[in-house]
């Protein structure tokens, strides 16, 4: 059997000239991917945290409605930018809102309807 096309693939793929920039690509793509993944986990991480806190605290503050969220807005992005070392974009602190509007939806349905009632009030 003739192997000379394996033996060329082989030789081309190891070729220092066409080995190098394919190993960049590799690289350039584990690291961006590493960073996308780390930045979403830290606004996930955060976001939980953060909601838990002012859950946690809103009454002795004297705060509800907007101003819960508006506090959820001040810590998280000092917390951010403590993790990250930059301010967050846009997009961030829109998953941001969206996850912590989520997770206190969550927290809600969770709770007996009948003690709902009796916090609210």
């Amino acid at each position: 059997m003739n192997w000379a096309w394996l033996k060329f693939i082989v030789d081309l793929l190891t070729n220092e000239a066409v080995i190098e920039p394919i190993i960049a690509v590799v690289l350039g793509y584990g690291v961006n991917a590493y960073a996308r993944n780390r930045r979403y986990r830290i606004i996930m991480d955060l976001t939980a945290d953060v909601v838990d806190y002012i859950e946690e605290h809103y009454k002795e503050w004297g705060i509800k409605g907007n101003a819960k969220m508006q506090k959820f807005m001040e810590i998280f992005v000092k917390e951010y930018k403590k993790q990250m070392g930059r301010k967050p974009k846009q997009i961030e602190l829109e998953t941001a809102r969206i996850r912590a509007e989520a997770l206190v939806q969550r927290a809600r349905r969770s709770m007996p309807a009948k003690f709902y009632q009796e916090v609210k009030n």
